[in-house]
Parts: structure tokens; sequence; C-alpha cells
């Protein structure tokens, strides 16, 4: 538990406001004040129940797609990227995770044990019941002055329901027109108010069904390796019967002369292994999750309790039969050893199981809850005080098979098998015995577990005319992560391999076990000068083990009309490293480029990528500063903009391997076998010591009820990035304490930014929303756009010409459809059809191989959805 000392705060805050007199407490309605004020209205986005049913989406993770302020999400999973699977993710401003803050219900969720394939750890919001949900609010500024670390970029708050009554039952079916992929998703939610209280009991179930690569044209082609079956001849040889017949020079390449038809591909001297599709686009998956919601009024003290639980299960998730032997390309085989038939020594360049042989599965098993106890006391007829209580865990169990590295040596060797004394054969994988398949099959398994106890106390009153909140918050957050004795590793204090996995390809990690306290103490006052204008000053001092900072943040509201509101603010935050980039490390799998004679090859690997935590990372600070205006130019018609800026310093970033090649290819942190291949990069998580990012924020909201009963409504959002600047180089002397490179800047708008130590960033992003009612009958028409950007990376000519271009297409999509409603005698019923992205625009080719040829944080490749739905009210 946390130190009693610090639960001693409570009361010191406590006790001088428990008598000022004011007026009764309005209810927080908006997400950015504690006390219910409407200054962050130009900077907020609210997505109702009704405005997410029209979305007709199957997890709210897949809201990013309709937020304009959204890049970087994880709404789809990237199946040839890390462990995360199965979870879901909401970033704000194109920036990393962790400066996003997701809330339930005003309360904290811990971060997954499990972190991105970046390293970067995040919120899993798949815990969200769909059924449940009441509204979502996007506060699009920082907004550390209240919430604390983390809220860089934003909040994203998730309010349940919690005085639903009646009974509903949802229903829907969302199925690809192209392909053979299906969501169905039933909920059912139920409340009951009594006397004085309020039940609400939810369940929400999904079923996904798989997508393969395989099913989507050029989507998988670049996962393409070079360690299929090939060897390199040490010296002259001739062989004179069998599959190798022929004679041989010293350095020649010999492909498997079985390789096309066991299912291999030809491309100069290799024999090469596709295994990009043997993995899906969407994975089957299955989705349970159960919400309960009870709260009470007893005289001067309500009482709340929230519980939300989640279980996810990835059941497929196909691999690759196995993966390539990378310490086998600095060994030789010797006449004999694993079959040979040559006469002198062979290097290796393959896999044990490849083109022939079925994909093993990596199932995950995701769990997490969260659970929040509020008690409100109303300390005087003018006064209250808000404690709560708020526990989470989540917890991903995963299983990823490899090879086992000594028992594949030992086989080669001829001392493999159960009995000990089968060997295995290289050159014609096809004549191993099932017993010695199974022999080397083993797997990398890791549980990691996030878990945090938060404790909030919040006094809300007047002082004079000024509305007052102040309060402390008191966070212990753990990480566990546990692997078998197969994939476990071991570093030294300069994060050296001292022992690694036993496995051929998958590098594990180590056995991690990190706790820390967070404490904090914030204060909000809104002082209102006359009718058309007003100001919010928050502040907030929170401690983080021997970390601490200190955020103001100022906002000043000005009406110089009543149709017009001007608003301006000022602010700071920080951003905590999550305790994986502390604590944790990791080795990952990543694709590369070797830079030989300065240039960058175009022919990619797959190799291990070391993620090293690093203890001496400092938290990320920001300067944030909004200014906007909202114009009200008619009845239900209100125009926005919103010119904001975010002076990131110290930003937590891993380092990017391709980045460290490109830069020094002959860094100590390049690993390479002895003749000279790249079979490692080791990485570690660093302070950038500069960002900025300046936008402009868009938003339109119109609805218009005509005489006739007829209403049409509109909603339009949109953010144009004018720049995303961070260091142009990244050497490693860079990141020492003192050294500023800030000087020379590079502008990532408008890039793939393949090399950099972020992700995609269009310029602009719209989406705009609109429905016509007609009586029973509502049609919609939502439009999503996606500018175009380029991707800088070197492209042959050979790619080239296979219709591959560095100008990212812009992307284009309409949802068109309609919703009936029916009244029954027992209830109301409304009917759905839609059309996701109606016309079936592709998602627009992009060269990254060795991975997918589309953008998985942009781009969603299933083409036209038809969704089915039916809600039932009763």
């Amino acid at each position: 538990m946390m130190k009693i000392r610090s639960k001693l705060y409570v009361f010191i805050l406590i006790s001088p406001f428990s008598v000022l007199i004011g007026d009764e407490i309005e209810e927080i309605k908006v997400t950015g004040s504690y006390i219910g004020s409407k200054t962050s209205v130009i900077s907020t986005q609210v997505i109702d129940e009704s405005d997410f049913n029209h979305l007709n989406i199957s997890t709210v993770g897949e809201i990013s797609k309709y937020l304009a302020s959204s890049s970087g999400s994880h709404f789809q999973s990237n199946t040839l990227d890390g462990v995360d699977q199965g979870m879901s993710s909401i970033t704000l401003r194109g920036l990393d995770h962790a400066s996003t803050l997701v809330l339930i219900n005003q309360k904290r969720q811990t971060f997954a044990g499990t972190s991105s394939h970046e390293g970067e750890g995040y919120i899993d919001v798949n815990i969200i019941p769909e059924i449940a949900l009441k509204r979502v609010e996007i506060l699009k500024e920082g907004a550390t002055s209240l919430y604390g670390s983390d809220a860089v970029a934003g909040v994203i708050n998730f309010i349940t329901h919690d005085d639903f009554e009646g009974t509903k039952v949802s229903w829907s079916q969302q199925e690809t027109t192209n392909y053979d992929q299906k969501d169905s998703t039933i909920g059912i939610i139920y409340g009951k108010k009594f006397d004085d209280s309020n039940l609400v009991l939810a369940v929400n179930f999904l079923q996904r069904s798989s997508l393969p690569s395989i099913e989507i044209p050029r989507i998988a082609e670049n996962g393409l390796s070079t360690l299929g079956n090939t060897f390199k001849i040490a010296e002259d040889d001739t062989v004179s019967s069998g599959d190798y017949l022929g004679s041989y020079s010293a350095g020649d390449w010999v492909a498997d002369p079985n390789c096309l038809d066991n299912g291999g591909v030809i491309q100069g001297p290799f024999c090469k292994f596709l295994y990009g599709t043997r993995f899906n686009i969407v994975n089957d998956e299955d989705h349970k999750k159960l919400y309960l919601s009870y709260k009470k009024d007893r005289d001067n003290i309500s009482y709340k309790l929230t519980l939300i639980n989640s279980s996810i299960d990835v059941n497929d998730n196909p691999q690759s039969p196995s993966y390539p032997a990378l310490s086998f390309m600095s060994k030789r085989i010797l006449p004999g050893q694993g079959s040979s038939p040559f006469n002198v020594p062979v290097t290796w360049y393959g896999r044990p199981l490849g083109s022939a042989f079925p994909s093993p599965l990596s199932p995950k098993a995701i769990d997490q809850y969260h659970m929040s106890g509020l008690m409100n006391i109303e300390l005087t007829s003018e006064a209250n005080l808000e404690v709560s209580i708020t526990k989470s865990k989540h917890q991903n169990f995963h299983n990823r098979p490899d090879t086992i590295n000594s028992r594949m040596e030992a086989a080669i060797a001829g001392n493999g098998g159960p009995n000990g004394n089968e060997t295995w054969n290289l050159f014609n994988p096809l004549l191993n015995s099932k017993s010695l398949i199974e022999y080397i099959k083993g797997s990398e398994q890791s549980l990691r577990i996030g878990e945090l106890t938060s404790i909030d106390a919040i006094l809300r009153t007047k002082f004079g005319a000024n509305n007052v909140a102040m309060g402390i918050q008191l966070n212990e957050e753990s990480l566990d992560v546990t692997y078998n004795e197969l994939s476990r590793a071991e570093f030294d204090a300069n994060g050296n391999l001292t022992k690694s996995a036993d496995l051929l390809f998958l590098g594990g990690g180590r056995n991690t076990s990190a706790k820390r306290d967070k404490a904090a103490v914030f204060f909000e006052l809104e002082k209102i000068f006359s009718e058309n204008m007003d100001l919010l000053f928050a502040s907030r001092y929170e401690k983080v083990d021997d970390e601490s900072s200190l955020d103001p943040k100022l906002t000043l509201n000005y009406r110089p009309t009543n149709n017009l509101l001007i608003r301006g603010s000022i602010g700071t935050s920080f951003s905590t490293p999550s305790m994986a980039q502390l604590f944790n490390s990791e080795i990952a799998l990543g694709g590369v480029r070797d830079v030989i004679n300065g240039v960058e090859q175009t022919s990619s690997l797959f190799v291990r990528v070391i993620q090293l935590g690093n203890p001496n990372l400092k938290p990320a600070i920001s300067t944030n500063t909004n200014i906007g205006l909202s114009w009200s130019f008619a009845e239900s018609a209100s125009l926005s903009f919103d010119l904001w800026k975010i002076n990131y310093k110290d930003r937590l970033e891993l380092e990017d391997a391709q980045t460290k090649i490109i830069e020094n290819p002959n860094s100590s942190a390049v690993q390479r076998n002895e003749y000279g291949d790249i079979v490692a990069v080791q990485t570690t998580f660093f302070n950038e010591e500069k960002t900025i990012v300046k936008g402009l924020d868009l938003s339109l909201d119109y609805e218009k009820l005509f005489s006739n009963g007829n209403m049409i409504d509109i909603g339009i959002n949109a953010t144009y990035l004018f720049e995303y600047l961070t260091p142009e180089h990244e050497d490693e002397d860079e990141h020492e304490e003192g050294k500023d490179h800030s000087d020379h800047m590079l502008n990532r708008v408008g890039k793939f930014n393949y090399n950099a130590h972020t992700h995609s960033l269009p310029r602009l992003r719209l989406n705009a929303l609109m429905g016509y009612t007609i009586g029973d009958i509502r049609y919609s028409v939502n439009a999503r756009y996606l500018d175009g950007y380029q991707n800088l990376r070197p492209l042959t000519d050979a790619v080239i010409q296979s219709g591959y271009s560095n100008k990212i297409d812009s992307f284009l999509v309409f949802d068109i459809g309609a919703t009936k409603d029916f009244s029954i005698n027992r209830g109301d019923i409304v009917l759905g059809l839609h059309l996701m992205n109606a016309f079936d625009k592709s998602a627009p080719l992009l060269y990254d191989a060795p991975d997918f040829s589309f953008d998985t944080r942009l781009h969603d490749p299933r083409g036209r959805l038809l969704n089915l739905s039916m809600d039932f009210r009763f």
C-alpha cells in the first residue's frame, strides 16, 4: 500500500475549505475542469451515444478513424509487429501513446503490462463495453495541471451509463463484401431506478473471424525473406548424385533444388520464403465484457460503484512455420552434418521449417478490469467532497512459437529426437520425422501484468464569487513481466546480453518486477470578471519517485458578443516514462536494411532488435498554447477554430534500428556475424531534445428542424498540421547530457517517416458526418479524408515498375446508410443498414518491405463493409 503519511494530505486540503460558503456546485459535464467550467468548449469534442452508434464500429478503438485530431492510433492489429495483437489505443496529435491520457469516468486506468512494438506503454481501450458507453469526451490540449502526467497531447474520457433505465438489446453483424470476414456483436444493458439508487448491468460480446492477408491482392507481397533455404559453398566441390548433383566453385550460392515444389520463391541465387501471406490482417478474436454500475443517494452522502471486466482471446494469429536461423549464418555445416550432400563446409541461410510446412498459431489471452468506488459528501449546503479509490489491472499471456536453439544444434549434429539419435536434414526438410520436428519446437511465453491503485480526493466549493476545486491524487503502479525459461534473457549493467534465450530467433526478454508511487496536489480557480470575461487557473504539483513537476495552466475566455467566444490558454504538461521504458528489456523483431559503402540497400531482412530499458530517463515536459474562437452564426449552428502548439522537450522515444544503421553502420550497437551480416541492433529509450508540433483544428456543427418535421444534422471536424519538428540527426552521442542539436530540425509533416522516431503524419485529416431524418427514417453519409504524403524510402526500378511510388495517395471514403424506428407494444426497435467505404476504396499502396503494403496506422485495407444492426429497447 501507499505510504500512510501521504494520505494526511487529504485532511490538510479539506480543513481550510470545509467552512467556505458558496452556491450549489454545478455537475461536471465536460472533461477539462473539475468545477464544471465550460472554458474548454472549443478544444473539446464530444461523441455521445447517438453519435457513436451512427459510426457503426465494432470496438471503441475504431473511433480514432473518425477523429481528425488522432494520428498514430492502434485501431487495428499489425500482426507482423510485437505481441500486442488484441489490444487497441487512441493517440492524439501524432505523439507517442503515453502522451494521451485515457480516463474512465474521470478516473485513471492502468497502463498495459504489454508495450507496443515501439516499446511504448499505453492504456488498452478495448476494456470499454460498447453497449454501456454513454459518451466520449476528447480534450485536445494539455491537461497535466488537472489530471497529472501523460496528458500532454490531451485526454480521452470514456463516460459510461450510471442512470440507464429499462432494457436494450443491440445486435449487429458487419462483414466484408470482398472477403469472408465478419464481426458479430451482441450487447445487453439493463437498468433500474429504485427510490434512492440506480443499478445498471451490461454485457457485450464480439466474435470476430479472421481475414488472412493472402486474400487481399499485393498486401503481403513484400513479406519475403532471403532466408528460405540456401547454402553458400566454402570451397570448390562436386556432388555426384542426388538433388544437389553438380560442380560448384567456392563462394557459389546454392538454392534448395525443391524450392518451387515446396512453395518457395526463387529470386536470383536464393530460395526465398514468402512469409507475409502466412499472417492475418484480422485475427480470429472473442471479446467478452461485463459492466456494473450502482449509485445511491442517502441524505448528504452519495455512493457510486463501477466495475468493468474484459476478456479478449486472440484465437489464431498464425506465424511463420519457423524463423530464420540467424546464428547459423556465422557457422559452417561440415560434411556429414545435417545430412549434407557436400564434401566441403557450407553456410546455411535458411530456417528449419519453410514454405512446405503449416503455420503455427500464437494465441493471446488478455484480461483486464477497472473497479472504482466513489463517495460524495455534502459538507455543507455549499461545498462537497468527493473521495474515490480505483483499482485496475491488465494481464496479457502470449505464446509465440519458435525453434529451441540447443535442440536444433543437437539435431544437426545427429543427437536429436526423443532418443538422441536422429539427424536433422537441412537440405531436404521434408525428410525429417514428425517426432524430430516436434522435438525442436519451442515457444517464447510471457505473462505481462500492469496494475494501478489510485486514490483521489476533490473538494469543490466557492471562495466568494469564485468557483474553486482542489484535491490530491495518490497512485501506486506496478509492472511484472515473466518469461518462460526458454525465452528468459539477462543483461549486465551496461546493457550487454549475458544470457540469451534458448530460441533460434525470438530473443525473449528479462524478467521484470517494479513498483513506483506518485503523489500530487492540485488546485483550480474560476474567476468570473463579468458576463463577457472569465478566467480559469489550474495548477498541479506531482512527485514521482525522485522526480517532480509543477504544472500551471491559465485559460481566458472573452465574449465580445453573445454569439462569439474568443479563448486563449497556456500551460505546461509532463509525461513520466512508463515502467516498461525504465526497467523492462526485451528483444523484438524488426525489418532493417543494411548500409554498404554509404548506400542504403533496398533489400530487407528481419533481425533481433534489442530494446533496453533506461532507468536514467527524465520526464518529458511541454508548453502547450491554444488560441481559438467559437462563433454561433445561426440557431443550432456553430463554427470553431483552435490554433494550437506543443513545444515538447525531452520527448520519450525508442531509438529506431534503421536510423542507427543509416547513421553509423559500423556502430557497436549494430551487431554482425563474422561475414558482416547484421544479426541484431541494440536500441534503448532516450529523451529527444525537442519536438515542436503546431496545427489548426476546425469544427462545424449544424442542425435544422424544418417545418414539416424533417431534420438535417451536420458535423465536420478537421485538423491541419503545420509543423512536426524533430532533430534531423540522431547520432550516437547526440543524447549525451549538455548536447543540443535542436537547431537542425526537420518537419515530419506529410511524410511516412520510415526512418524517424515517429510515424505517418498526413497534413490534413477531415471527417464529415451528415444525417437527414424524414419521419422515422434517418439517412446518413459520413466522409473520411486523409491527405496524401511522401514515402522517402529509396525505391529500385523494379519496385517502381511493380506499381509503387514515393507518393502515397490521399484516402477518401464514404459511409452511407439508413436507420428506421419502429414502435411496437413492448418497446421500440431500430433497424440499420450501412455500407462503410461504400465505393470500395482500396488502401493506398505503400512500399514498406518487409512489412505489409499499406499503412497500418492510417488505412483500413478491408474495403467495403456491410453492416446490419438491430436495437430493441423495452
